[in-house]
């Protein structure tokens, strides 16, 4: 069963309301204030409409002979605390109370508004740190454009899902003290306005259904969508190259109808909803108006308040079925990005926080083996890799030369065997810390769409220009950027197109070398440059080693490599075993 399935059945099966789980995604304090404020928002309001029952009683009956029910009973109140009977008084309580009820119901608001930014910001740190935080195994499964389309799409739309939630509450009192305040006149009264009310809502919650339904295929089309375009425009040149890319103007044209066709059936039932609510709402109104002007004997004074009453009340019921037409649409985002949350943290690495690493004997891999599932790509290997030098993994592509080097920073665990920092077991010490003693250049470079500064210290303000300088030097990348008009300032284009393979490897080598690490680990980094680039960088990595004492571990199949290599470990259906350059058949340079 799928993740998602799996999350969807979760849901259906939780005894927690969901829209209570959508408001938990604010802190609970603000949650509180927000309910505070409404509350004392409907009270003011239910005494600003209890106040207008004595106040047209003393335009039209000053002597108040045919008050009744709850207009008594303000009098009364009135009484008690000592005020007059006159307009002017009902007038200044009519007024304090409204205000009063507004200045709340703008607090309460302005409490969501800031709810409604922290949502998405926390939604979208939380991800972010999930993701981080995520085993590296977790990525090689999961399609990165899900991640892209939650924190920004999905992130945007959990916002509006909280909204629409602080929207139904505020509502939902408000029908509640109105519905109170209604029931104080006259059960009947109350009764009448909350059966108009459920009508309502049994008779549209059909469009509430389909706004959920479509929303939900919108966020999966969109997701698919956006995962799509990010793998076919990093791969887009060799695409264009072939004339072959109007067949992924196809599969988008697909989905962007799927998105277009989910989207026009969201908005048409939330039209319909809107537009059918205001006959049922009239229909309903007018039948009881006229029963209660025709058959009642209630005060003229009173009638009218509770004819208000009646249709505040019923449109607070439509504005309540409004909010979950709202929370339908909406809240298919905020689940989106809620089940990549919880699937990262699901996928969160165990690094335990061991001894302090040291790099000063070496690596040693004792009987380690390493599957996935049936597939065994490590078999029983033992090697020892010596500090200070540079040692050569050589094998053919899928031999498992890139799964060593992962179990050696613990990317992945061995089924079994153990390797060894300097003689400590790699899950005795600290794995965090080990890391940041490597530096590593993978085949497949990333430079982003910044400065050369910005690509080789990653935004880390601990790093100098000085820095800067110094590994660029290393990486023997100085002279091409000292002669750039910008410098390290100088933009590199999206992905380095706007540097040569050569350069963009230096570059690399550069980010990976700032910070002085032990180890430096170069995964196939050469193997797309031409023999005279690939020759003076491999010089480079040999001068570097003698001068430094770095530990290079190089994964290649380059006879370069092999020439200046101390000792070349050879991958072969996952058996390892040790090579000298004499050994090694004579290869053509290319």
């Amino acid at each position: 069963m799928s993740k998602k399935r799996n999350h969807a059945l979760k849901r259906k099966k939780s005894r927690v309301p969901q829209l209570l789980r959508i408001a938990a995604a604010a802190p609970p304090l603000s949650n509180l204030v927000v309910l505070l404020c409404l509350l004392l928002s409907g009270v003011a309001e239910g005494i600003g409409i209890a106040s207008l029952i004595p106040l047209l009683a003393a335009a039209g009956d000053p002597a108040g002979a045919n008050q009744s029910g709850l207009g008594k009973y303000v009098m009364t109140a009135l009484d008690k605390v000592g005020l007059p009977h006159n307009l002017l008084i009902l007038l200044v309580i009519l007024i304090v109370a409204m205000i009063g009820k507004a200045l709340l119901h703008m607090a309460a608001m302005r409490q969501v508004s800031h709810a409604v930014a922290r949502v998405g910001t926390n939604m979208r740190m939380g991800l972010i740190t999930a993701l981080l935080d995520a085993r590296w195994s977790f990525f090689v499964r999961e399609p990165l454009g899900r991640f892209a389309n939650a924190i920004g799409f999905d992130a945007m739309r959990a916002s509006e899902a909280y909204s629409a939630v602080a929207n139904f509450m505020a509502h939902v009192i408000q029908a509640a003290i109105y519905l109170g305040i209604a029931a104080a006149f006259s059960w009947k009264l109350a009764g009448f306005a909350l059966a108009i009310g459920v009508v309502m809502m049994l008779s549209l919650s059909r469009f509430i259904v389909i706004s959920r339904r479509n929303a939900r295929k919108q966020t999966k089309r969109t997701t698919t969508m956006i995962g799509r375009l990010a793998d076919v425009l990093v791969g887009l040149k060799p695409m264009k190259a072939m004339g072959r890319q109007a067949r992924f103007a196809a599969l988008f044209a697909k989905d962007i109808a799927a998105i277009h066709l989910s989207m026009r059936r969201q908005l048409s039932a939330r039209h319909a909803s809107k537009v059918l609510q205001e006959p049922v709402i009239l229909i309903c109104i007018g039948v009881g108006t006229y029963f209660a002007a025709t058959l009642s004997t209630i005060p003229l004074a009173e009638l009218l308040v509770m004819a208000v009453l009646l249709v505040k009340t019923v449109m607070v019921i439509g504005k309540v079925q409004e909010d979950l037409q709202a929370v339908s649409v909406a809240e298919s985002g905020y689940w989106s990005i809620y089940d990549a949350i919880e699937d990262a943290k699901a996928a969160r690495e165990e690094t335990s926080v061991g001894r302090v690493p040291t790099l000063k004997k070496g690596i040693e891999l004792r009987d380690v083996s390493m599957a996935f599932g049936p597939k065994r790509v490590i078999d029983h290997a033992s090697l020892t890799i010596a500090a200070g030098e540079v040692t050569a993994v050589i094998g053919s592509s899928g031999a498992g030369k890139t799964t060593m080097v992962d179990l050696i920073l613990g990317l992945h665990q061995p089924t079994s065997g153990q390797i060894l920092i300097d003689g400590e077991p790699l899950s005795a010490i600290d794995v965090q810390k080990w890391r940041m003693m490597v530096g590593y250049v993978p085949q497949e470079l990333l430079l982003y769409h910044d400065s050369i500064m910005a690509n080789i210290t990653l935004g880390e303000p601990s790093f100098s220009r000085a820095d800067v300088e110094r590994a660029l030097r290393q990486a023997g990348a100085w002279d091409f950027v000292s002669a750039l008009s910008d410098g390290v300032d100088h933009i590199v284009g999206e992905r380095g197109g706007l540097l040569s393979g050569g350069q963009r490897q230096r570059i690399a080598m550069a980010r990976a070398l700032i910070h002085q690490p032990q180890l430096l680990i170069l995964d196939e980094a050469t193997s797309a440059l031409d023999p005279k680039t690939e020759a003076e960088i491999v010089r480079n990595v040999r001068e570097l080693s003698d001068q430094s004492g770095i530990t290079v571990l190089s994964i290649s199949h380059q006879p370069a490599w092999m020439t200046v290599a101390d000792k070349i470990l050879r991958i072969q259906d996952g058996v390892v075993t040790g090579e000298t350059p004499s050994s090694l058949p004579k290869v053509a340079s290319r």
